[in-house]
């Protein structure tokens, strides 16, 4: 599996030199931010997709605040960062920056590069998602981005072509599904760190790449052996995101002894819990898949109620010990609903810890953020 791996990463970061040839060849390149745009879509016109999700470092986040306050959350900030030094090498050559509009970090985040004189598009996304008027207006901002990807390339999208990615995501999905059955074992085959970089991978790659990957890795694990220590305490990681390069935690609480056998993350991975339907109207298709029943983000309201029955039912599923509730910093509503559900666990009997980031952990400064770790997984062992 190892080797997969590392064909996926490298594939991964060759994608910007690939994207250059492919702009060369006469292809529009379209960098986007977030899973309420159709990146199938992207494919079908004909374009080049490339998600922007990175993390995990403290130098982009600083760039920004000629630009900006501080309290953009890091994961925004590090998307403008990278472009303002230099890091993101596709943002510059992009046709198109599409970023959905879901709450005021990717606001900010769409106005900063607006100001940089790039060519954003704006896709929005109503926090009311049970609401009909909001699954109307997201439909609407549904057909209005197929317009601009139309008017962009200069042809029509193919809608077949649409709803043969949409079978083709559907079939990562469910092999990334059958892979994260396999975490719920008594010694998960796969640990959360190559969990996360492999959902990232599949972000990045083709469609077809990822699903022959899958497909391997699968029939590899299913008879694997155990990647964690016997009676690992079983983790349920939560919170906005854990994005491409942010994976200094996940490594220290398995350096820990720490088993992450389940994650509840709402940004910057793939949703590989639902489906599309390939029948049908290609904008009801995906708006229902991926707006109307999917579990609705923290940002969404009323939904904390109903994450938190969700997360119930993910406690159990994976015979999960406690919870790493990872936050992002100025990230508000995450710390509201944070205050709701460290009250709820307490009356389940679910022990939760809290850590808040910037990104400011480099590799070489983890000491403090180590022993929390430390000690917090050591508390779920002698509570086993």
């Amino acid at each position: 599996m190892k080797e997969i791996l590392q064909e996926l990463e490298r594939k991964s970061c060759d994608r910007p030199v690939e994207l250059v040839r492919q702009q060369h060849a006469g292809k529009k390149v379209i960098e986007y931010y977030g899973d309420f745009i159709p990146e199938q879509w992207i494919r079908a016109i004909g374009a080049e997709p490339y998600l922007i999700c990175k993390g995990g470092e403290p130098q982009a986040p600083e760039a920004t605040l000629d630009y900006s306050l501080r309290f953009m959350n890091p994961l925004a900030a590090t998307m403008v960062g990278n472009y303002l030094i230099g890091a993101d090498r596709v943002m510059p050559m992009a046709d198109g920056i599409v970023i959905q509009q879901h709450d005021c970090h990717y606001g900010r985040m769409s106005e900063i590069l607006e100001v940089k004189g790039l060519p954003v598009y704006k896709v929005g996304v109503p926090a009311d998602f049970n609401v009909g008027i909001s699954q109307k207006y997201y439909r609407h901002e549904l057909r209005e981005f197929r317009k601009y990807l139309e008017n962009l390339v200069g042809k029509p999208l193919d809608e077949d072509a649409v709803r043969a990615n949409y079978a083709k995501t559907n079939k990562i999905n469910e092999l990334l599904r059958k892979i994260d059955e396999l975490r719920k074992h008594d010694n998960p085959p796969i640990t959360f760190s190559d969990w996360i970089r492999l959902n990232h991978y599949t972000l990045r790659v083709d469609y077809d790449t990822s699903i022959e990957a899958l497909e391997k890795i699968y029939d590899y694990l299913k008879d694997a052996p155990g990647a964690h220590a016997e009676n690992a305490p079983r983790i349920l990681i939560a919170g906005r995101a854990v994005a491409e390069g942010d994976y200094v935690v996940p490594s220290l609480v398995e350096s820990a002894g720490g088993c992450i056998a389940c994650d509840f993350l709402d940004e910057a991975i793939r949703p590989y819990r639902t489906n599309i339907s390939t029948e049908g109207d290609i904008v009801d298709a995906f708006a229902e898949a991926i707006y109307d029943k999917r579990d609705p983000q923290c940002i969404f309201q009323p939904s904390w109620e109903i994450r938190f029955e969700r997360v119930k039912e993910l406690l159990k599923e994976y015979n999960i010990d406690g919870i790493l509730w990872y936050q992002l910093s100025f990230d508000e509503i995450y710390d509201m609903e944070f205050t709701c559900y460290s009250k709820w666990l307490k009356e389940i009997n679910i022990p939760v810890m809290k850590l808040e980031t910037s990104y400011e952990y480099s590799r070489e400064a983890t000491a403090p953020l180590a022993t929390r770790i430390e000690s917090f997984v050591e508390s779920l062992k002698e509570a086993k």
